[in-house]
């Protein structure tokens, strides 16, 4: 494993605009982020100022320990040094203004994300008090939750759900009896790139005349039936042979997915859910058969019936993404992410949140794929520490609120890649409405994946598809239940 020690001296402290001024006078390349407007105009990001409810205090150096996975070192960052990269800077930023604030320095390690659920394990069954805050693998990590490895966040007295750095719906996913073990929101940049989002060819939709969808979304009436009428008769036979398949150069798509990206973005953004919580947050399984037929005949609607482009194949997943790259499809389902591949795209297009199921649900919900980092407390951080471990906690997040995510949004994603002012308004609605089910994060590759796998079959019987799980989902979350409330007995 990997350790690296961040000290991080007041005398590194760089002014927050002085840094943003910097990294806006760039010229853009590959490798850094232009703050252009579509204008020309150099515009600062928006810095809100709600700040977090933590004392004034110091802690003399006092080592914060933080364990990640590799993958997820963005969310963090060990180097002590700027290098020019907007939202690396900006991190590095948060980063020296808590430990400055709070006179803490940062210990890191990093290791892949099986190893890092290996060392919280290991740590804690020692009884070793060896990290303050890990960030974990979502679906591997939940585990941990139930294993009495890790803290209930009640426990930690300045960390403040309620706050807008936090993700809203985060105890659907991960509470159980009013205990939540696992959170997430602007502490991990990396988080809000893995969240689902729909991409459209703007030089399509002014080719065949069709309206942006950006009011739509604005007047809470992007919905699948939206979708669904603009992807109509929009796959093309266009090199002459009669036939739409994805292995052509020229034949255009009304949509291109992936069989692990759409089936759940779509569904989650309809509102479906699989688990339900009783009065006192305790979870069960509840497949709402009505619900779901209507959000499923939808999506297949778009999927099958529009003959969009979907992939099933894991080895032709660049396929998926090259045909929009190359102007071959009307819409791209995806996460944010995939706008850094975008930038090479020689037409026009711009980002949406996935549509609704109708305009009387109140918001727009986004998946988040299982890929994505959750943080966690490990149970052996003494009683005595956390207050000290959670006005670090706290105090990174909403730094990050701040910091971070503004440039997030505007340097990366809204300016560099998106091309317009429009997409730049969609990234709220995208980001801060994310979704989480108990179903999708503990039975992942079982019910969880129900719509994936009726729609690789090209199926509709979705009461056979639900009840084939009906004993084993009921069963896994009553053990999930029981292995919850044994872990809080132990505590």
């Amino acid at each position: 494993m990997k350790k690296v020690l961040c000290i991080l001296l007041a005398a590194l402290m760089i002014p927050c605009a002085v840094l943003l001024t910097a990294c806006a006078e760039k010229p853009a390349t590959d490798d850094t982020t232009s703050a252009e407007t579509v204008t020309g105009a150099v515009t600062e990001p928006e810095v809100t100022e709600i700040t977090a409810d933590l004392p004034d205090v110091k802690f003399n150096n006092k080592p914060f320990r933080v364990i990640l996975q590799e993958d997820s070192s963005g969310d963090i960052y060990t180097e002590d040094h700027e290098i020019g990269e907007p939202i690396h800077d900006a991190v590095f930023e948060r980063n020296i203004k808590v430990c400055e604030k709070y006179g803490i320095e940062l210990q890191v390690s990093k290791d892949e994300y099986t190893a890092v659920n290996n060392s919280i394990s290991r740590s804690v069954k020692a009884g070793s008090d060896e990290y303050d805050l890990c960030f974990v693998h979502m679906v591997s990590g939940a585990s941990l939750a139930q294993s009495n490895l890790v803290l209930p966040f009640h426990n930690l007295p300045y960390v403040d759900l309620e706050k807008p750095w936090w993700d809203k719906d985060i105890r659907n996913g991960f509470s159980i009896r009013n205990n939540l073990m696992m959170v997430n929101g602007d502490l991990s940049p990396r988080s809000f790139s893995l969240t689902s989002c729909l991409y459209f060819n703007k030089t399509l939709f002014d080719k065949y005349d069709l309206q942006y969808p950006y009011d739509l979304v604005r007047s809470g009436d992007w919905t699948l039936d939206k979708l669904y009428e603009l992807t109509k008769g929009m796959t093309k036979d266009q090199d002459g042979d009669g036939v739409v398949t994805k292995t052509s150069t020229s034949d255009i798509y009304c949509l291109t997915s992936w069989y692990l990206d759409v089936p759940y973005s779509f569904y989650y953004a309809a509102g479906g859910m699989l688990v339900s919580k009783d009065q006192d947050d305790v979870p069960f399984y509840d497949p709402q058969l009505e619900r779901d037929s209507v959000i499923y005949n939808k999506i297949y609607n778009i999927i099958i019936g529009n003959n969009s482009y979907y992939e099933t194949q894991m080895s032709d997943y660049m396929r998926v993404i090259e045909t929009f790259l190359e102007g071959r499809a009307l819409f791209y389902d995806s996460t944010l992410a995939a706008s850094g591949t975008l930038r090479e795209m020689d037409d026009e297009f711009g980002i949406l949140p996935v549509p609704k199921l109708d305009s009387s649900q109140s918001d727009y919900k986004s998946f988040v794929n299982g890929a994505s980092s959750m943080i966690c407390v490990p149970a052996t951080v003494p009683a005595a520490n956390r207050e000290f471990v959670s006005i670090i906690i706290e105090a990174l997040a909403s730094e990050a609120y701040r910091t971070v995510t503004p440039v997030l949004k505007e340097n990366y994603l809204k300016r560099k890649v998106t091309r317009d002012a429009d997409s730049s308004d969609m990234i709220d609605y995208i980001v801060r409405n994310r979704a989480f089910d108990m179903a999708y994060v503990n039975m992942h590759d079982g019910v969880g994946s129900y719509v994936r796998d009726l729609l690789q079959r090209g199926s509709t019987d979705i009461s056979g598809e639900l009840k084939k799980y009906q004993k084993s989902a009921a069963k896994k979350i009553d053990n999930i239940v029981k292995a919850f409330d044994k872990s809080l007995r132990s505590q």
